[in-house]
C-alpha cells in the first residue's frame, strides 16, 4: 500500500488534514498509524507536532449515484460549493440508526449535548468545504446520540472501502466535538443512509453463505471486516442451529468464518 505522512498540531487535526487530501486526490483510506505524538516542549521550546501516516489505495473507477446506492465506494469528481445544513429534532423513542453506540458515562445536559452537536457540525462543515463538496447535512438528535446524515450527489468518496473513510470521519468528529466538553454523546456520521444499507447487505450475505455452508458442510471465510461489521454477521446467524461463526486473524485482516455445526 502507498502512504502519506501528515503533521499538525494534534493527532486528530493531522488525520483530518490527511483524509481531506486523500479525498481530494481520489484515494481510498485503508489504515492510519501515529508516528509521533505531539509535544508542547518546555515553555514553547522544543514543541513538536503530531505526525500520522495514512495508508491508501488508488482508485481508477469513478462512482455513479447508482453504485453508491449499492454500497460501491469509488473515486468521484466534485464541484466546489458551500455546505448547506438542515436540522431535525426527534424523540428519544425514534428508531435508532444501525450503528455501534456506546452508552453515556453520565447524564448529559441538553446544553452540553447542543454544544457537542454544534462543534461536530462545524467540523464537518469545514472539512467538506475544504474538500469542495456540495452537501446538505441533516442533524438528528436523541437523548444519547447525535446523527449527521450527509446528502448529496456522488459522495462515494466519503465512504471509502467498506466505510473505512466514513469511519475515520466519524472518529475525528467525535474527537473534535467532545474536546473540552463534559459528558459524552455518541456522534454518528452517515452518508445517504450508507450504514443501514451496508448492514442489510451484510445480513443478506451472511444468510446466503450460511445456506452454502449447510449444503456443502464446508466452512466459508469472509473478507476482512471491522469489529462492528463482524458483529452484524455474528448476530445475523446466532439463531441458526446448523452453523457457528468465529472471528479469526489479526487486525486489520480479522475476518469471520462460518462453519457447519455437527
Amino acid at each position: 500500500m502507498e502512504f502519506i505522512d501528515v503533521s499538525a498540531k494534534t493527532i486528530e487535526d493531522a488525520i483530518a488534514k490527511g483524509v481531506a487530501q486523500l479525498a481530494a486526490e481520489g484515494q481510498e483510506l485503508v489504515e492510519t498509524k501515529v508516528l509521533e505524538q505531539p509535544s508542547n516542549g518546555f515553555l514553547g521550546i522544543g514543541r513538536k507536532p503530531a505526525v500520522v501516516r495514512l495508508f491508501f489505495t488508488s482508485v481508477a473507477k469513478t462512482a455513479t449515484q447508482e453504485e453508491v446506492a449499492h454500497v460501491e465506494e469509488q473515486s468521484v469528481a466534485v464541484a466546489s460549493q458551500p455546505v448547506a445544513t438542515t436540522e431535525t429534532e426527534v424523540e428519544d423513542t425514534a428508531v435508532e440508526a444501525s450503528v455501534e453506540e456506546k452508552p453515556s458515562k453520565k447524564e448529559l445536559s441538553k446544553e452540553d449535548q447542543q454544544e457537542i452537536a454544534e462543534k461536530g457540525k462545524q467540523f464537518l462543515d469545514d472539512m467538506f468545504t475544504q474538500m469542495g463538496l456540495t452537501v446538505v447535512i441533516e442533524k438528528m438528535m436523541t437523548k444519547d446520540k447525535i446523527t449527521f446524515q450527509v446528502h448529496g450527489e456522488d459522495l462515494g468518496i466519503l465512504i471509502g472501502k467498506h466505510g473505512q473513510t466514513l469511519d475515520a470521519i466519524q472518529y475525528l468528529t467525535n474527537l473534535v466535538a467532545h474536546k473540552d466538553v463534559s459528558g459524552h454523546c455518541h456522534i454518528v456520521v452517515d452518508v445517504e443512509n450508507y450504514r443501514s444499507r451496508r448492514e442489510e447487505t451484510l445480513v443478506n450475505l451472511a444468510k446466503r453463505l450460511a445456506s452454502k455452508v449447510k449444503r456443502n458442510r464446508q466452512k466459508v471465510s469472509l473478507e476482512p471486516m471491522n469489529a462492528f461489521e463482524r458483529k452484524i454477521i455474528h448476530t445475523a446467524l446466532q439463531g441458526d442451529k446448523n452453523v457457528v461463526t468465529n472471528s479469526e486473524g489479526d487486525e486489520p485482516f480479522r475476518h469471520v468464518v462460518i462453519m457447519y455445526k455437527k
